[in-house]
């Protein structure tokens, strides 16, 4: 454990004592009653101090607080904000420490959210020193796209402060509130899933299958099974980050615990994200059932394995069964050792009888990290050690440089790859977990795809047009590509005599230069306009004619040949001799 992580802990164990302090050594008044001549016993009178702590403040919550100038949520994170209270008297900074515990404790917003709006406020505080929240320093913060993205989370916050507390309204005006209400939203950016920057919409097949083949050659060659699962998941089910970190071994299904029985396989139940009105956000919401292959599931029961046994080496007892359905899937050795001294130490709880709790498993950002391959994440891994070195991903051919992944963008690339294999809306919303398939739109809005389908159907139809003569036709050699290459030059024979009938334009060698009827179909052919072509249509027109005046016979070689199609070459040189007609009627 770091230095500022044993910090941490130790600030909230001393924070929560602190607390129970307080509860405890709560007094008992007992006024005398003049009613009655009762004398309490006292026996009965220190069994009277029950539940005293019912009406407590529900912002008082151990797992977050605030450690002097730093907002700290167990197991989630914190944020500094020195920049924030630099020009805030004291009395302003509690008022403001308190109102955020409070907002959250409330129910008023998520604790991601909260720690958005604090950091947000923090980074403009830094770029722009304040001892007030009025409209001067509102109007410049608003000029940062990042602030203007968070402006009506932080009005709701200024004004629950402002409302609450009389702190609050010495530094936190009316104007400034007003700005922040009536301004304007942030633009929208562009939507990558929509986006043409090869580094921002979806990875083409190619991209994908060489993320795919790299993932597997690293588990071949590391047997890291941690790092694997995670990529190998992301690209099978385009799960976000914060799913895949709350998964728990108790979420592999088999058998009778199945929520799809008509399907044979096993089942992975991924918790939800971003679930509207869920009290409890760790694994609070809906659960999604998905039928899970038999290759990721053989190497689950080999990560199942090997969690189980770091939590029996940290805790130092075996595990039963049903305790080990209750580790996460995705953790490290260190984490379990931190989180159980977090409980110990600041929760005051057992680890052993809290095997479920969230401290255990890790941070969004880790496994977002672990599936762009900035880094592998071993069950040994430690922080402030070198972490072992991920694979450098192929070269796109797009760009020329790696594939460039992250969690966001192969949710967006299988998401598009089943839509394209015609996989229905409503069933594909069901897939993503989504309770509607309107965010479906810009997936099925696939102008490629319809341009590859539409294309498809028309190439029976356009193909005789694409075969068809496609040169640049010249009056005289001064106009052609190569006019004093004699190696250019191309003739037909006829009656033992060379025509001349035109010029190549490509500039590296052609093998077809002293066969000029494939020519005419070439974009390099540059032919004289007053060439005999006509001469070069009569004898494909005879060679056609003499293929499709064979009889064949049965039980002859021939049967086992298809008779030449002139056709394609025939309208190449009848487009040929009536662009060199028109070239002709210009002079």
């Amino acid at each position: 454990m770091t230095n500022s992580e044993s910090e941490e802990v130790i600030a909230a164990a001393t924070a929560n004592k602190a607390l129970n302090r307080v509860i405890i050594n709560g007094s008992l008044t007992n006024e005398p009653n003049n009613e009655s001549n009762y004398e309490p016993d006292d026996a009965l009178n220190a069994e009277l101090a029950i539940d005293l702590t019912a009406t407590a403040h529900p912002g008082q919550n151990p797992r977050l607080f605030w450690d002097q100038n730093k907002l700290v949520s167990l197991g989630y994170g914190s944020v500094e904000c020195s920049y924030l209270f630099d020009g805030f008297s004291l009395e302003v900074q509690e008022s403001f420490k308190q109102a955020a515990l409070n907002y959250r404790a409330d129910g008023q917003i998520s604790l991601v959210k909260l720690f958005s709006i604090v950091g947000t406020l923090r980074t403009a505080a830094k770029v722009n020193t304040t001892s007030v929240f009025d409209v001067n320093w509102v109007a410049k913060s608003l000029e940062n796209r990042g602030f203007r993205a968070e402006k009506v989370p932080i009005y709701l916050f200024l004004e629950y402060w402002r409302d609450r507390h009389v702190a609050a309204q010495k530094v936190v005006s009316p104007d400034a509130l007003n700005l922040l209400a009536q301004a304007a939203a942030a633009s929208q950016a562009s939507s990558n899933v929509n986006s043409d920057d090869p580094e921002k919409s979806w990875l083409t097949d190619e991209e994908r299958d060489d993320v795919l083949h790299t993932t597997w050659s690293h588990y071949d060659a590391t047997d890291d099974q941690q790092s694997t699962l995670i990529r190998l998941l992301s690209l099978q089910y385009a799960r976000r980050p914060v799913q895949l970190r709350g998964l728990k071994f108790s979420d592999l299904k088999s058998g009778v615990e199945k929520g799809i029985p008509e399907l044979s396989e096993n089942e992975i139940h991924f918790p939800s994200a971003k679930e509207k009105s869920v009290e409890i956000e760790f694994r609070g919401g809906k659960f999604e059932a998905h039928p899970i292959a038999d290759h990721l599931w053989s190497i689950l029961q080999i990560q199942k394995k090997r969690i189980q046994d770091c939590f029996e080496s940290v805790l130092e007892q075996k595990l039963t069964e049903d305790q080990v359905r209750l580790l996460p899937v995705f953790t490290t050795k260190y984490r379990i050792r931190k989180a159980c001294l977090a409980l110990e130490d600041v929760l005051r709880l057992n680890p052993i009888d809290n095997l479920e709790d969230e401290l255990f498993h890790l941070g969004v950002r880790r496994i977002g990290n672990t599936i762009s391959f900035a880094q592998d994440l071993s069950i040994y891994s430690q922080p402030g050690k070198q972490p072992s070195r991920a694979p450098v991903l192929p070269l796109s051919a797009r760009t020329g440089r790696p594939v460039y992944v992250h969690a966001i963008r192969l949710r967006h690339t299988r998401v598009r790859q089943l839509a394209r294999q015609g996989v229905p809306r409503a069933i594909l919303s069901h897939w993503l977990g989504h309770t509607s398939d309107e965010a479906l739109d810009s997936y099925y809005n696939d102008p490629a795809e319809e341009a590859r389908k539409i294309d498809a159907q028309l190439a029976p139809l356009l193909t005789p047009i694409a075969q068809a003569f496609t040169g640049t036709i010249i009056a005289t050699d001064a106009e052609a590509t190569h006019p004093h290459n004699p190696l250019k030059r191309l003739d037909m024979a006829k009656d033992g005599q060379l025509h001349y009938v035109g010029r190549c334009g490509k500039f590296s060698f052609c093998a077809t230069t002293s066969i000029p009827i494939p020519c005419y179909r070439c974009k390099n052919f540059e032919p004289l306009a007053d060439a005999p072509h006509e001469e070069v249509l009569d004898a494909l027109k005879y060679r056609q004619a003499q293929e499709q005046a064979v009889v064949i016979k049965s039980g002859s070689m021939r049967d086992l040949l298809i008779p030449i199609d002139l056709s394609d070459d025939i309208r190449a040189v009848e487009r040929c001799i009536a662009l060199c007609k028109a070239k002709r009627e210009e002079k």
